[in-house]
Order: structure tokens, then C-alpha cells, then sequence
């Protein structure tokens, strides 16, 4: 059954730069349901974006999807495998997993119950892959997410749970379309209420680590990818001891200064979280607005929604102690990694939010919103349309050869100059930023900027590739130039100009950590680690490289606990840093 959907504005609420519009007629929002995840794809591939809700209600609801009719409307359709689950499915996840040109679908489902597995048949129909290893277990999961962490081109996946075994799984794509269950040894051991997930890079090596967020108290966990097909646990003292009841993780750019922060939101009436990145992996928590506000919150999404160059806020809530209806948080972003939380527009709606996503389903460059409500278990879900302004902006989506397909761990810099300052913004192409939250079309606002001076794309393949002639006010989808093989600097191409020892990633580690270093000529190089008195206790590299970037891992599993110093030499040249081991 189709059922068009028309859109009717009702009321307009004004905030600091820009409006949005309530939309209030057809199905989009006007179907109960106890509804959870938000996914915008583009299903057909026909240039816009599609919209995928998923229901989790106790005993069973079908889901939602709305084809994007590419005016302005959708038209609801129920008759596709992937609504017709019955099963009480929380999070959701679409990936590309056997790089057809066609996103699949991973459905979570809870209370024991089996996953989903949905390939796309690329004419506008699934396919539920019932013998699939991925559907095989009973489980209490609460979503997925794709990354491909053996960097063989295939994405794997990663689902989390928060009872029963509470083992998270991982499944290792074999290329031909089917999963291999990971057995549960090493960092699959980990017993925790896992939440959300998220493949991101974190040491700077360009293999996909692992981001995990877990409630009931227990700290976050952070694994690093080996290279080898095994993960190891990061011990950090602020990012990983925070307790508290984790429900979602976002991994931008918060503050423009280029490296990744993180936002942890934690529901049970705690507060949310945000720590912000010096550059070395060593984060500062943000207090206000974050520590006032009271949080019972479950997904948050970022987006530049007035388009002047920084990222602001949403944070979805439900499920409070008192069982009464809730607002949302909306923050403004200042432009400096602070937030002005907003109390006029998003914040109106009441009842329960669980997930939530920005996208511009209109294709007019500004940033819409969909909420997954589900007070009482039959709440109606929103639409939100961002009525724009003046300000420029810019619509990227990645197209990855080497890299899978919809380019999933993929890094794209935008740099604008604006009244004569530059600035670089960073996106990240990921397949759950938050939990229950999807979309992978990338946006960036540029203020006033009426020119684009650099943009660099960061493959998850490894590649690194420039891109020029782009125009503000563009949608511009980018294929992945596999001739290019070097990583290249972001800002003076292949070409190395210093002799550079690069401070090691993380810092302290507790027992990997990765070494990076540039060289301008090409000669013998040598990689040592010392102890505080001078003691050689570690060779890491001694041979012949050519010129340019360069990285070497250093396991510290027998090293003490305390300072130790690194040293590269080449042509000549010595250059030495401090290190920590923290066990």
C-alpha cells in the first residue's frame, strides 16, 4: 500500500539564525508507534533521501519507510520485507555490505529476539537474508554499526547488547555476501550494558577503532584496531572513567580546530557529557551548558543547522523516572567549542524522543530534523523543515572503489576564507554517529564564504585525495581515485618540507600507541625508546624509507609504568620526545 504524503506548515518557531517548520500532515507524521531509529539513505539511489524508522514496542511493531518523491513530499510504503518484521526493533543501520551500489539494512531487536539482515535488490526491494550468520542468535541487541575494520574493502559489523549475554558481536564480512561470527575471545570477552558503537579513527594509523558507550554505571570502552584482525583497550583517565548510564556517542569536530572531540549522552537523570581534543588525545570536559541541564537522553545528532560553519547540537529524551512527557535540548554552537542551549523552537515539542537525525531531505542546502517519539508507545513522530537564511553551504556524497562503497571511516576537510580568516571544517562519513541515528550524506555550512579554497578527502582506504573547483550552494557526489596511492599532507600535497617527530597517539597508553614521523630525504632511519635515565629498552625501526610520512607501533606490554623518551634519527637529524605508559 503507497499513501502520498502532502505537507501542510503549521506553525513556525524562530530561532537565532534561522527557522523551522512543523509539519503536520501525512503519514510521516502521523503514524503512532513506539518508534526508536532514524535513517536517512538514499535507498534507490536516485539523488535524495529516503527515510527509515524502525518501532521497538514489546511484543512487536512493523517499521516505517517513506520514499522521498524528491519535492518536497514523501509516500509511505508498507509492503517492503524491511517493514514487516513484526519484532520489537531498536536500532538500525544501513551499509552497502557487498558494494552493489545498493545500501542493506541491519535491523537490532531486543527481548531475545533475533536480528535482521536486509540486502537491497537495487529496484526498491529487500531481501531478509534469514540463513545469514547475523540473524543466527537470540539476543538483547541495541543497534549496529558498519566499519570496515580489516580494511579488505567489505564492511563488517558490530552489534551491541545490554542483557542477557551483554557480549558484543562482531561479524567479519567474507566478500561474498556472508558473515563469519567472530568467536568471543579477546576484547569480545568484555562484558558491559553496551549502547551504542561507532568505527572511528582515533590514533591517527588509518585502521577503524572502536568507540563503545555503556549504561548501568560501567565506564566507556575505547579499543584500538591492531592491523591484525584484534582490538586492544585503551586506558584513559578522562575520556574512560566517567560511569554514569551512556545511551549515544558522537565523534566531530565540535570546535573547528581539527581533531575529534567526543558528546556522551546519559539518560537516568544524569548529565550529558562533552570532552573537547587538544590535539594530542588529551580531553578537557565542557561544563556549561552540560552540567545544569538534567538528562534522560538517548540520541544526539550534530549539524551545522544555520550554516555558519560549526556544528550545533540536538539531544533527544524519554523514559523518565516520573513517566511524564519531556522537551528536547537544542544547542547553539558559538563558534569556539561553546554551547548556548536554545529554549524557543525544537524545545516546544513535548513527550518522548528517543532517536533523532539531521538531513536535508529538500535538497535546498539547510538542515532538517527527524524525531522518533514514543510517549506511551503510540506517540506520533515529528518532521522539522529548516526554513534557511543567507548563509552559503556545501552537499558532499562519497562514492568509495578502494574504500566500501558508501565510503563508511571516509574524512573530508572543507576550507573556506572568511572576512580574510581561514578556517578548515571536518566531516566523517559514519554508519551510527549517534545511537539511533543515521545519515551519511555530508554537509557543510560555510557562512559567507563565497568560495571553496581546499577540500581534502581522507578514503578509508587509506588514500588521500584533493579536490578542486567545487562551488558553494553544490550537491557533488565524489568517486575515489584509486591511482593515487601516497598520503599526502593536507596542505602541501605529497611533498614533505620538515623533519618532524610527531607526538604519539594516545598519550598514555596502556600498551599500544602509534608513532608517526615525517622525513625529507630518503636515507637510513632509526626509531628508539629510552627509559627516563637513558636506557635503551626498545628498537622500534632501524632500516632504509623513502621520503615522506611514515608510522611505527610501539607495544609497551612489558614496559613499566612511568616516562620514557623516543627518538628519531635520519641524515643526520635527531629528534626526541616524552612518552607515558599508564598500567
Amino acid at each position: 500500500m503507497r499513501t502520498t504524503i502532502i505537507f501542510l506548515v503549521l506553525f513556525v518557531f524562530a530561532t537565532s539564525a534561522q527557522r523551522f517548520i512543523k509539519i503536520t500532515e501525512g503519514a510521516i507524521v502521523n503514524d503512532g508507534g513506539d518508534s526508536r531509529s532514524v535513517n536517512w539513505v538514499d535507498h534507490d539511489r536516485d539523488g535524495d533521501l529516503d527515510l527509515f524508522v524502525s518501532n521497538g514496542k514489546n511484543g512487536g511493531q512493523n517499521n516505517f519507510f517513506y520514499k522521498n518523491n524528491g519535492d518536497g513530499t514523501f509516500t509511505k510504503i508498507d509492503s517492503l520485507a524491511i517493514n514487516l518484521d513484526n519484532s520489537p526493533s531498536v536500532g538500525a543501520s544501513f551499509g552497502d555490505f557487498d558494494n552493489d551500489g545498493f545500501p542493506d539494512l541491519f535491523v537490532s531487536t531486543w527481548y531475545n529476539k533475533k536480528n535482521f539482515l536486509y540486502k537491497n535488490n537495487g529496484d526498491g526491494t529487500f531481501t531478509q537474508l534469514s540463513s545469514s550468520s547475523v540473524m543466527a542468535d537470540f539476543t538483547y541487541s541495541e543497534t549496529g554499526t558498519w566499519g570496515d575494520y580489516n580494511k579488505d574493502g567489505f564492511l563488517d559489523l558490530f552489534v551491541t547488547n545490554s542483557a542477557g549475554n551483554t557480549r558484543n558481536l562482531l561479524y567479519t564480512n567474507i566478500g561474498d555476501g556472508s558473515f563469519t561470527k567472530q568467536p568471543q575471545t579477546g576484547f569480545l570477552t568484555d562484558q558491559y550494558f553496551s549502547r551504542n558503537a561507532d568505527f572511528i579513527e582515533y590514533n591517527g594509523d588509518y585502521l577503524p577503532d572502536l568507540f563503545v558507550v555503556n549504561e548501568s554505571g560501567q565506564n566507556e570502552n575505547l579499543y584500538t584496531n591492531l592491523g591484525t584482525g584484534l582490538f586492544n583497550r585503551v586506558i584513559h583517565p578522562t575520556l574512560l572513567n566517567n560511569g554514569g548510564s551512556s545511551i549515544s556517542s558522537n565523534y566531530e569536530d565540535i570546535d573547528n580546530d581539527g581533531d575529534m572531540d567526543f558528546f556522551i549522552s546519559n539518560a537516568e537523570g544524569g548529565r550529558n557529557w562533552m570532552f573537547l581534543n587538544d590535539g594530542q588525545n588529551n580531553f578537557t570536559k565542557v561544563s556549561e551548558p552540560f552540567n545544569t541541564d538534567v538528562a534522560n537522553s538517548f540520541s544526539s545528532s550534530f549539524g551545522d543547522i544555520d550554516n555558519d560553519g560549526d556544528l550545533d547540537l540536538f539531544v533527544s529524551n524519554a523514559f523518565n523516572s516520573t513517566g511524564t512527557p519531556m522537551t528536547n535540548y537544542l544547542y547553539i554552537n558559538q563558534g569556539n567549542g561553546s554551547f548556548v542551549r536554545d529554549t524557543i523552537s525544537l524545545a516546544s515539542q513535548t513527550g518522548w524522543t528517543y532517536g533523532a537525525a539531521f538531513a536535508d531531505y529538500n535538497k535546498d542546502g539547510w538542515l532538517d530534523l527527524f524525531t522518533a517519539n514514543c510517549f506511551g508507545a503510540n506517540q506520533n513522530n515529528s518532521l522539522y523543515r529548516n526554513s534557511g537564511g543567507s548563509n552559503n553551504w556545501l552537499m558532499i556524497d562519497l562514492e568509495g572503489k578502494r574504500s566500501n562503497h558508501d565510503a563508511i571511516g571516509s574524512i573530508v576537510k572543507v576550507k573556506v576564507t572568511e572576512n580574510g580568516t581561514s578556517r578548515w571544517m571536518t566531516r566523517r562519513v559514519s554508519a551510527q554517529s549517534g545511537h539511533c541515528s543515521q545519515n551519511m550524506q555530508l554537509h557543510f555550512g560555510l557562512g559567507t564564504a563565497t568560495s571553496i579554497d581546499s577540500m581534502v578527502i581522507y578514503w578509508a582506504s587509506g588514500i588521500v585525495q584533493n579536490v578542486s573547483g567545487l562551488l558553494p550552494g553544490s550537491f557533488n557526489k565524489i568517486v575515489e581515485d584509486t591511482t593515487l596511492t601516497d598520503i599526502e599532507s593536507e596542505n602541501e600535497g605529497s611533498i614533505i618540507h620538515e623533519f618532524k617527530l610527531m607526538q604519539n597517539y594516545p598519550n598514555p597508553f596502556n600498551p599500544g600507541t602509534t608513532i608517526s614521523y615525517s622525513i625529507v630525504n630518503p636515507g637510513n632511519v632509526t626509531i628508539k625508546v629510552y627509559d627516563i635515565i637513558g636506557t635503551l629498552v626498545k628498537e622500534l625501526y632501524n632500516g632504509y624509507l623513502p621520503a615522506g610520512n611514515h608510522s611505527v607501533q610501539l607495544d609497551a606490554g612489558n614496559l613499566s609504568s612511568g616516562i620514557y623518551l623516543y627518538e628519531l634519527v635520519s641524515n643526520g637529524n635527531r629528534i626526541v620526545k616524552k612518552l607515558s605508559v599508564m598500567k
